[in-house]
């Protein structure tokens, strides 16, 4: 390289270090400014109670956000969701901890942790300057959760949050009675039963019509779940094959042909659509349109989407893992089949579409025990510190 060369280039270095170096700066400024804006808005209107985290995925988003929905509190969502589209929680972390711990202390008279291990640590924080810390228990990771078996280093540091900081809490709760008494035999973590629910007026509001449009698909059975080994989508891949006569359809994150082909080594058959993500509205006009919804799961806590479909009146098909298990009461309001083999998955499939009478009774059962309108005031009551009776 000559000397005109090296001039050149090092000319070019410094201008793209000076433009980052800008750049940083401008984006450090609107995190800051949109973090205070924020901020100015919660002490005008400071709320009773601050829930995180909603950087969380599935099931447990859900939950936040029915959480606010149904509260008759003022629940704040760390971050909201319009401040999750400018600021990761990791910036709040490490930028913003200060000041939200300030406000907390001024305002809040409860704080809720869900996942994130920053936000256990931080309302554990919270409880030792007088607040009331409420902990809920959805799922840690189990082996299921890794590929092959073998769990990521940001699942580790979960169920170290989960399992040594979160029994702190002054209040903890299991979404399911299987967990409740697994903490508890597992390890020493006493729970109260406080169900995970499901919103059932926004199943209601949802059209079978558009998502048929949307497809030009009537008549199939669904699978709605992310591209995830603890999801297990290719034992539904290989129930399409084995029921040719019958339209399937997948829906979810990271879910396509190419995915399903390159990941999981199946071969996608002809009557089987994979449409891949859709908006949570998008997914409820799925179900409400398909005749059979069937889950594939190896572990979950208790699950949405299952409440979901029954409170759609549609027959389920659910793996023997506890959370679904627990849902369907073993049976009694859904079809449940032994995970890993297809053939009786089959089975219960080809029950579940000749099934006209579950639906009803599903429902009435979502109606009674998981709708958040059932729950809500319930939780209302620990916010404020008052006593509830278990739910058994």
């Amino acid at each position: 390289m000559n000397s005109i060369t090296q001039k050149i280039d090092g000319y070019w270095r410094q201008v793209l270090y000076e433009w980052h170096h800008w750049h940083n700066s401008v984006t450090a400024r609107k995190r800051e400014k949109n973090f205070n804006l924020w901020l100015r808005e919660l002490s005008d209107n400071p709320p009773d109670v601050f829930i995180g985290g909603l950087g969380a995925w599935g099931g447990v988003r859900h939950h936040l956000l029915a959480i606010k929905k149904y509260s008759a509190l003022q629940v704040e969502l760390v971050p909201n969701e319009s401040l999750l589209q400018k600021i990761s929680a990791n910036h709040l972390e490490h930028d913003f901890n200060n000041q939200l711990l300030e406000l907390a202390l001024r305002k809040v008279k409860a704080v809720h942790s869900n996942v994130y291990p920053w936000f256990i640590e931080w309302y554990h924080e919270c409880q030792s300057k007088g607040i009331l810390w409420i902990h809920t228990y959805h799922n840690h990771y189990y082996p299921e959760f890794g590929k092959d078996g073998i769990l990521e280093a940001w699942q580790v540091a979960f169920n170290k949050a989960f399992l040594q900081v979160a029994p702190s809490a002054d209040v903890k709760l299991s979404v399911s009675k299987w967990q409740r008494e697994e903490l508890l035999r597992e390890h020493g973590i006493a729970t109260e039963y406080l169900p995970n629910g499901v919103d059932v007026v926004a199943c209601d509001e949802a059209k079978a019509e558009r998502f048929i449009r949307k497809i030009g698909i009537k008549d199939f059975v669904l699978y709605v779940g992310r591209n995830d080994p603890v999801k297990n989508p290719v034992e539904f891949v290989m129930l399409a094959k084995q029921l040719p006569e019958h339209q399937f359809v997948m829906v979810g994150g990271g879910l396509s042909s190419d995915s399903l082909r390159n990941e999981w080594q199946v071969d996608i058959p002809s009557n089987l659509l994979v449409v891949g993500a859709l908006s949570h509205w998008e997914a409820l006009d799925a179900i409400a349109a398909c005749s059979v919804l069937v889950v594939t799961s190896k572990r979950e806590g208790l699950p949405t989407l299952v409440m979901e479909g029954m409170a759609h009146r549609k027959a389920v098909v659910v793996p023997n893992e506890a959370g679904c298990l627990e849902v369907v009461n073993h049976g009694e309001f859904g079809h449940v089949y032994q995970l890993g083999y297809v053939a009786d998955l089959a089975d219960k499939t080809l029950q579940a579409l000749a099934d006209t009478e579950l639906g009803e009774r599903a429902r009435q059962r979502i109606r009674s025990e998981y709708d958040w309108r059932v729950i809500a005031p319930k939780l209302d009551a620990i916010y404020q510190g008052t006593s509830f009776a278990p739910l058994s």
